[in-house]
């Protein structure tokens, strides 16, 4: 006992807190991970106390968060780097509607410094989900000012697609064989770690 609550009911209420996080969740899967922990919480809760309908309804919905994260997992998706073509009006609107979190996560991106530059379409199971835009730094190199991916769909398997699948070879065609990115002194630097980027000064660099 703390503070006069029953350590059963300080359960609950982080059983509560769990599930409360999880529906903050951009991530579908992170979502589902954390509803299935905050549901497995409450279904011991509702046995402990023995309030069998709260046991038993969190455990239906222990059982379709692991059906749908099976699933997921399960999935093969289809991926893509297309070229944009047209008029750029879709690129605009894009960049207008993700304006905050493309400023928080690469400060140094300027959207009106169009020349030079290479923009493409990050595409999953033909729905565009994020754009790849840089520019040509040399014969073989290829400087990175936008890797950007709406919020549902920050999974890490599109970043994963475009820096270590054997499969795409976007950049070989291309006639790349290193990666630049510069440094932001934000989450898009874990980021760049973990797909196997190596911090050079103020930029972070890939051979392909």
């Amino acid at each position: 006992m703390f503070l006069g609550i029953a350590w059963v009911e300080w359960f609950g209420y982080a059983a509560s807190l769990v599930v409360a996080v999880s529906l903050m969740m951009s991530s579908i899967v992170k979502l589902r991970w954390f509803n299935l922990a905050g549901a497995a919480m409450f279904t011991s809760y509702g046995f402990m106390i023995g309030a069998l309908p709260v046991g038993f309804l969190n455990l239906f919905i222990v059982s379709i968060n692991v059906v749908y994260l099976v699933r997921m997992y399960r999935e093969q998706d289809d991926f893509r780097i297309m070229n944009l073509s047209g008029d750029g009006e879709y690129l605009d609107y894009f960049l207008d509607c993700h304006r905050k979190e493309i400023g928080k996560f690469f400060p140094h991106f300027n959207a009106t410094k169009n020349e030079g530059r290479d923009s493409f379409y990050l595409v999953k199971n033909s729905v565009p989900i994020g754009l790849l835009i840089g520019r040509r730094q040399d014969d073989n190199s290829f400087l990175i000012e936008l890797d950007f991916v709406v919020a549902q769909f920050r999974d890490f398997k599109m970043g994963c697609f475009i820096y270590q699948s054997k499969s795409n070879d976007f950049f070989s065609r291309h006639g790349f064989k290193r990666l630049i990115a510069p440094v932001t002194r934000g989450d898009h630097d874990a980021y760049l770690r973990r797909m196997g980027f190596a911090q050079e000064g103020d930029y972070f660099v890939k051979a392909l």
